[in-house]
């Protein structure tokens, strides 16, 4: 009856090792949104900006420098004329 119940406890004890060590591996595997170590986005600015997190001011500040950040990394926006290429004045327009 002893060997029944240390086997017993034995059991219970490893089972508690392997939740555990299960739980630590999928707490390591689970990494959170690379995105989210750039900065904020726009939406998460409303967000804030929606439930009283954030002042109108500092809504405007931030949003100011998200667009600001946006518009250095596509060359191409609308608020950006498009530059000729040396293709374009060879060729001519694209019709």
């Amino acid at each position: 009856m002893a060997s029944v119940l240390s086997l017993s406890v034995v059991l219970i004890g490893l089972l508690l090792g392997a939740f555990i060590v299960v739980a630590q591996v999928k707490k390591r595997l689970v990494r959170p949104d690379e995105t989210s170590a750039m900065g904020f986005t726009l939406s998460d600015l409303r967000a804030l900006h929606r439930d009283g997190k954030m002042t109108d001011a500092e809504f405007e500040k931030a949003k100011q420098i998200i667009l600001a950040s946006a518009a250095k990394t596509a060359p191409n926006s609308p608020r950006e004329p498009l530059r000729k290429t040396p293709s374009d004045e060879i060729d001519g327009p694209i019709s």
